[in-house]
């Protein structure tokens, strides 16, 4: 049924062409006749008379234009179907422009070497539709040197690095995986914050500075990402995140940070955010309940009984009845897990012992 339906379709549509060229052909022989007779620029021709070599040149160019007409419409329809035809097509359209220009000077240049021929007329059109044609040929089928326009390359993300997440140290194995792309910009507040808590009395905050100032040597030196360093301070505002968030809104730039209220307040004024934390957290395996994990009881819990151990990632487990077993290794089942800000927790019971509810 379809295969029929197909058939009249494709039947239908020759039938509608084979009718437009008959009226094509018609209308322009017609034409020509007419424009030949009423003009009267044919003389007689081989023992016709003048009407009748009017009407058999007018004939034959109005067939001559009726051909013409037909294959460029066929011809366009064919280009305009392929990818690369709308440029042959305008390749083809200069170049016969430039021909029509050239025929019309030669043609001038005949009228005035011959006024007084009455052949110069139709050797007039034959050039004009010659050279226009050939043009057009010509012009489809040569490559034109065009110089195409490359697309503006995308903008290069930018992200302002606060010093909490230089402190942090972890952005700099970020930075060799390859997960920050784009430019890293280091404000020169920031620098001077690191540089501060880098010459601190306090020792801890000391050697936290110091680690600070070798992450950011480190990224500088580093061919996984593009870091700036930029001189631009806001003396009006005091506070560095607040300055950090003025800085991201004219860059439109995210903050990567690991500071809790930077973060929330950054998404209340609208600034993307890149939290080292919460990647940290996403990028952690999951458990479901009723899993085995293998983990060491290092602490005493908040409850009774509770044991407390932490995963090579740093998740937080509770062992329930794990008290006995701090400085052990056991092996535990997943009763359920909790997300909270500071990370996830996981709670768990030793596979040793009985579930309380089966007792």
């Amino acid at each position: 049924m379809q295969k029929s339906s197909a058939c009249a379709t494709i039947e239908s549509t020759s039938r509608e062409e084979t009718v437009f060229k008959v009226f094509i052909y018609a209308i322009l022989i017609a034409l020509g006749i007419l424009l030949s007779v009423l003009e009267g620029w044919v003389p007689p021709l081989g023992g016709l008379h003048a009407w009748e070599a009017q009407v058999l040149v007018g004939a034959l160019s109005g067939l001559a234009a009726a051909l013409f007409i037909t294959n460029l419409i066929g011809l366009l329809q064919r280009e305009l179907s392929q990818e690369d035809g709308a440029r042959r097509l305008v390749q083809g359209a200069l170049i016969g422009l430039m021909g029509a220009l050239l025929s019309f000077a030669i043609a001038w240049g005949l009228a005035l070497l011959l006024p007084q021929n009455p052949l110069v007329r139709a050797f007039q059109g034959v050039i004009v539709l010659a050279f226009t044609i050939g043009g057009f040929v010509v012009g489809q089928r040569v490559t034109l040197p065009w110089k195409e326009t490359e697309p503006s390359p995308p903008p290069i993300p930018v992200k302002l690095v606060d010093t909490s997440a230089i402190i942090d140290g972890r952005i700099g194995d970020l930075a060799k995986t390859g997960f920050i792309e784009g430019k890293i910009i280091i404000a020169e507040f920031v620098l001077s914050e690191l540089q501060t808590i880098a010459d601190s009395q306090d020792n801890l905050r000391r050697r936290k500075g110091r680690r600070g100032l070798d992450i950011l040597g480190e990224l500088r030196r580093s061919s996984e990402v593009q870091v700036e360093v930029l001189n631009k301070d806001y003396p009006n505002i005091t506070d560095v995140d607040r300055k950090l968030i003025q800085l991201a809104k004219e860059l439109n730039a995210k903050i990567i940070t690991t500071d809790y209220n930077l973060n929330k307040v950054a998404k209340v004024e609208g600034v993307p955010v890149l939290n080292i934390n919460e990647l940290a957290n996403a990028v952690k395996p999951r458990f479901i309940p009723g899993e085995e994990i293998e983990v060491e009881v290092i602490d005493r819990g908040e409850e009774i009984n509770q044991g407390v151990g932490y995963l090579d990632d740093g998740t937080m487990v509770v062992v329930e009845n794990g008290r006995r077993f701090i400085g052990k290794k056991i092996k535990a089942i997943v009763n359920s897990s909790l997300q909270t800000e500071a990370g996830k927790m996981l709670f768990v019971r030793p596979k040793v012992e009985p579930v309380k509810w089966e007792q």
